[in-house]
Parts: structure tokens; C-alpha cells; sequence
């Protein structure tokens, strides 16, 4: 099943160059998913009776076209699989002239939001969703392998406002880049981020304190986000930077 919304990309959705941020992009395919969520039974209206709520454990996303303010945008998105612990899902957004601007990869985990334990996936849940058998990537199997670079150069704290809090009572899914922003070098600011991947290991709550550390690697760049005392990551963000 193949799901769409469509979208014009509007002030909110921008950067200083009139450009579709990737919070914006995540956000439509993020909205879409949870119109395939509803359609199969398990979205957000459910879960009183399901009792399941999705985290997002990874996702990755490829700008291929940075779409620009007044554009329409079509969002779609489709399961391509799961099994008993995960759900995979694959998106990609179209311009108005049909062309793929953007594709992205995740993988999510069911969760008892009355116990925060994980749902063990059925045959019976999966049929709901009609996986799809169409890959934006070759290597999606490496999923959630990130692993952290040898150090970092710059080091910072943020305090967990309530503004970051989505309905699941952690911070929302898309807020993670907003953390990149705040520890990019200067230099690096206003570069295009067109390859990005993020690890979710576990959530961060209201009123915590985090460290957010930035560092580079044979040529990528990395941000963590781990617990003040340094001892349980939180986040893994890599990314790559062209000139704008």
C-alpha cells in the first residue's frame, strides 16, 4: 500500500535561503506515515483500544533536490517489511513535475504505552500495513549500525524545554536536527545537510539536561547527544555538508 499527502512547502518549513529544511521534510513524511498508521489500524486515534504506540528507532534521509517556499510537494510513503520486533517503512517526496526530490529509510519498534515494553509484531499486523517490495536504499540492513566517531571537537548542554515534548512525552522525532544547529561550527553554517542518518537509542524526557558533542571523521560529521554525566547516549546524528 502506497500512501501520499500532498503539502505546499510555506514559511515555517524554510531556512534563510527560502529552502525546504530537512525538520520540514522528516515532518511530511512523518505525517504521511501516520495517515498509513490510521489506515491500517494503528495510528494515533487507536491506540486506546491498541494500546500501541510506534518509536522511531532510525531513519535516514537523502536530499536529491532541495525543494524551495511555494512549492507543492507530494509525500509518499510504504511499509516494506517487518518482522517480530521491527516495522520498516520507505518514503520519498515529488515535486510538482513529478521529480523524486528526496527519499528516506526507517525503522520503528510497536510499543505498550501503558508499560513502555515492546509489542512482539503478528502476520496478523503486518497484512494490515500491505508491505511493499520497493527499496530506497541497497544497504537499509545496516540500519541503527552507526557507531561514534574516535572524539569530538566542540562539547555543549541543552536543557529539555516543553516546546521539544511531542504526545509521547519525549522529545519529538524531528527535534533531534535542532540539536545539530545549536553545535554546528560557524563555519559550517549555511552548508547544504543533503545526507543525514539518525540513531535513536533512548528517549530523552522533559526537564533533562543533555550534552550534545559535535566532531568530524574521514570526512563525515557526527553529533551525539548523551546523558550530563556522559555515561548513556541518547542519539547518534551523522551527516554529510556541501557547499550551498
Amino acid at each position: 500500500m502506497f500512501v501520499d499527502q500532498d503539502f505546499v512547502v510555506g514559511y515555517r518549513h524554510i531556512d534563510r535561503e527560502y529552502r525546504l529544511t530537512n525538520r520540514a521534510i522528516l515532518g511530511y513524511f512523518e505525517d504521511a506515515a501516520g495517515m498509513h498508521t490510521t489506515r491500517a489500524g494503528y495510528g494515533v486515534q487507536h491506540i486506546p483500544k491498541t494500546h500501541m504506540g510506534w518509536f522511531l528507532i532510525w531513519v535516514r534521509l537523502k536530499v536529491i533536490k532541495r525543494p524551495v517556499y511555494g512549492e507543492r510537494i507530494k509525500a509518499v510513503t510504504w511499509a516494506t517489511g517487518m518482522n517480530r520486533l521491527y516495522a520498516f517503512r520507505d518514503y520519498e517526496a515529488k515535486n510538482e513535475a513529478g521529480e523524486t526530490v528526496a527519499i528516506s529509510a526507517s525503522r520503528w519498534v510497536p510499543v505498550d504505552v501503558r508499560t513502555g515494553t515492546i509489542i512482539r509484531l503478528t502476520d496478523e499486523i503486518c497484512k494490515k500495513f500491505e508491505p511493499e517490495d520497493k527499496h530506497n536504499f541497497d544497504d537499509e540492513a545496516a540500519a541503527g549500525k552507526l557507531r561514534e566517531p574516535s572524539g569530538y571537537s566542540i562539547s555543549g548542554e541543552q536543557v529539555i524545554t516543553t516546546s521539544m515534548i511531542d504526545f509521547q512525552n519525549h522529545v519529538h522525532n524531528t527535534y533531534y536536527l535542532d540539536f545539530v544547529s545549536e553545535i554546528l561550527p560557524e563555519d559550517k553554517r549555511g552548508m547544504e545537510m543533503n545526507e543525514v542518518e539518525i540513531y535513536y537509542k533512548n528517549q530523552i524526557l522533559h526537564g533533562e539536561t543533555v550534552k550534545v558533542f559535535y566532531g568530524e571523521e574521514n570526512g563525515s560529521h557526527y553529533v551525539a547527544i548523551k546523558t550530563r554525566d556522559e555515561k548513556e547516549l541518547h542519539a547518534l546524528i551523522k551527516f554529510e555538508l556541501t557547499p550551498a
